[in-house]
């Protein structure tokens, strides 16, 4: 500890006094290289006393990185954990008569084996009343509660209990409507080495998961109704706006909204789609964090609470 201590504040000492003065001396060694060769400090040679300076702090600042990464890791694995044990979550098969003024998918009765998530809402709104949803992705680590704020910047580095944390949250676009669905609801979460919040979608891409029929199911469960999507298309972009779209001037920009979005799939999922149907897009970055991983699903099934 005594070790520890001392190579922080010897660190601390490089950062405020000798590395702005090396790093001086060292854009003067680039523009006259003779000099470089002839300066000395306390009789030794200046470039390697400003090598090692920078070594070191780039060290103690790499230690300082990594440990603060290893405990929001932590702690996101505990708010998980917490919020998972703390949560009723139940599979559920019947299905109550809705309002024929409420939504309803056009092919509905062609899923009717396929089983609704029920959440309790009631403990996660007494923690966080900015949830808005429950989302499962099978065979994926997507099983989280679902946050909305007033932009989308909030919860890219703030936990479910509003904590600062590079992790962030799942979350909602800021103009989603989790209680009635708008023509493209979208989920943003980051990309995480660790493959927690949105890193395990990358699974997605491969042909063992995408052909695996049981995965195309999304389950998304609100306060205010229960619902099922199925996936029509996955792939990769480079960063864009195109496909967060949500209002359309006319009903031919928004099939030709759909059209492309099902164009640029990595696999054919034979599924129709039209201006009728209401889908759901979950957004994250590639492992590489140069493009965008996507996954459009549409709404095939629903109950209300």
């Amino acid at each position: 500890m005594i070790n520890i201590c001392r190579w922080f504040f010897l660190g601390l000492y490089n950062i405020f006094t000798l590395i702005p003065r090396y790093l001086f001396i060292g854009i003067m060694c680039i523009i006259n290289p003779k000099k470089g060769e002839i300066l000395r400090y306390k009789g030794k040679p200046v470039i390697p006393i400003m090598m090692i300076s920078l070594t070191l702090t780039t060290y103690l600042i790499c230690i300082f990185i990594s440990s603060r990464w290893y405990v929001q890791k932590l702690k996101i694995n505990y708010l998980t954990t917490d919020i998972l044990e703390t949560t009723k979550i139940l599979e559920k098969e019947t299905k109550e008569e809705i309002d024929e003024t409420e939504y309803t998918p056009t092919d509905e009765k062609k899923y009717a084996n396929v089983s609704f998530l029920n959440v309790d809402f009631n403990e996660l709104l007494k923690k966080n009343s900015d949830t808005v949803a429950w989302l499962k992705v099978n065979n994926t680590n997507v099983n989280y509660s679902v946050v909305q704020s007033k932009d989308n910047e909030y919860y890219l580095k703030h936990d479910f209990n509003k904590h600062s944390n590079f992790g962030g949250w799942i979350y909602g676009d800021f103009r989603d409507d989790f209680k009635y669905f708008g023509t493209n609801t979208i989920i943003y979460g980051h990309n995480l080495t660790n493959r927690t919040m949105f890193g395990s979608l990358i699974w997605c891409q491969k042909e063992s998961w995408y052909t695996n029929e049981e995965n195309l199911y999304i389950k998304l469960s609100t306060p205010d109704s229960n619902t099922i999507w199925k996936i029509f298309s996955i792939y990769q972009i480079k960063p864009e706006v195109y496909y967060l779209k949500t209002y359309f001037e006319n009903d031919d920009e928004h099939q030709e909204f759909l059209n492309n979005l099902k164009k640029r799939s990595i696999y054919d999922f034979k599924e129709e789609i039209t201006i009728n149907d209401k889908i759901l897009t979950l957004s994250t970055c590639s492992d590489d964090g140069t493009k965008r991983a996507v996954i459009h699903a549409k709404m095939i099934k629903v109950e209300y609470r």
